[in-house]
């Protein structure tokens, strides 16, 4: 409800403004110099600039990943946070050319940001449990991680060629600096992700032979146990064919849940090698030594 109080006010305000401007200049250019004068109608604008970007993002996101759990919009709150502040900080540097691009460079680099850290846990996520609807899970993290490796490598390609072409250090370079670390995490979630997709089809096949070793198993038991049933000619003191093949399970009734398969054993070694090589292996922390006196 307060969202929605606060767009229909942006979305007022912003409208009025446009208004007054075209009823107080005679043609489009002067209002457009008016505008684009007034610090005022600049806040304005760009107030609902934001709010219609965070609109279709807010859209993508339900699209994409459906509604987001509460620990997730916790722990986005925090990274964002930290993220701002290290920007704020790092724009003092360069704050002779804090203006309108610098801002449209920020909210780039934060929905980037924030794009990326959603599915990274959505890919955390599939490696704990499976989801409940494959097709769909598997369908929206794909094309999100696509568009988000896309959108990094895009405005990474922009920053470089914006620096080479100026010449001069300016803030074009911190943000080639920002999107170059995002480019890296956006592929090394992908590659994450491809890893929990060959998982997932390693152990689909080894369940899938192991449950026909194990139907085989229990047909020839049964086959075995009806010879040796028929060939017994005493029955006061043996079973008949009939109690016998009862006594094992219907190969038919075997799943996936009476099945153990061995998974994939190399998993570990790559995403060794990912977080090796994308940096994000961390040391373990030595204790310090006991000294004994």
């Amino acid at each position: 409800m307060r969202w929605a109080a606060y767009a229909g006010t942006s979305t007022v305000l912003a409208a009025g403004v446009i208004i007054r401007a075209f009823q107080e200049r005679a043609n489009f250019y002067s209002a457009a110099v008016y505008l684009s004068q007034s610090n005022a109608c600049l806040m304005i604008l760009a107030n609902l600039i934001l709010l219609c970007v965070a609109g279709i993002m807010f859209g993508l996101q339900r699209l994409l990943y459906g509604p987001l759990r509460p620990i997730e919009i916790e722990q986005l709150y925090e990274k964002a946070w930290f993220a701002i502040t290290e920007t704020c900080l790092a724009m003092t540097i360069f704050r002779e050319e804090v203006g309108g691009w610098f801002l449209v460079m920020f909210v780039a680099l934060l929905v980037g940001k924030v794009w990326g850290w959603i599915g990274e846990g959505r890919v955390e996520v599939l490696e704990q449990q499976p989801p409940a609807n494959p097709r769909l899970f598997h369908a929206r993290l794909s094309f999100s991680l696509f568009l988000s490796l896309a959108f990094d490598i895009s405005i990474l390609n922009y920053a470089i060629k914006t620096v080479l072409q100026m010449a001069r250090p300016n803030m074009m370079v911190m943000f080639a600096f920002e999107f170059a670390v995002l480019t890296v995490s956006s592929t090394s979630t992908a590659a994450r992700y491809a890893i929990s997709l060959t998982e997932a089809l390693i152990i689909k096949r080894q369940t899938q032979l192991r449950l026909e070793e194990r139907r085989e198993e229990l047909r020839v038991a049964r086959e075995e146990a009806l010879q040796r049933a028929s060939t017994e000619t005493d029955s006061t003191h043996q079973e008949s064919p009939t109690q016998t093949s009862a006594d094992l399970p219907d190969p038919a009734s075997v799943g996936e849940m009476d099945v153990d398969v061995p998974g994939w054993d190399e998993k570990g070694q790559w995403v060794f090698y990912l977080d090796l090589i994308t940096g994000k292996l961390h040391s373990p922390s030595i204790p310090p030594p006991i000294l004994k006196v």
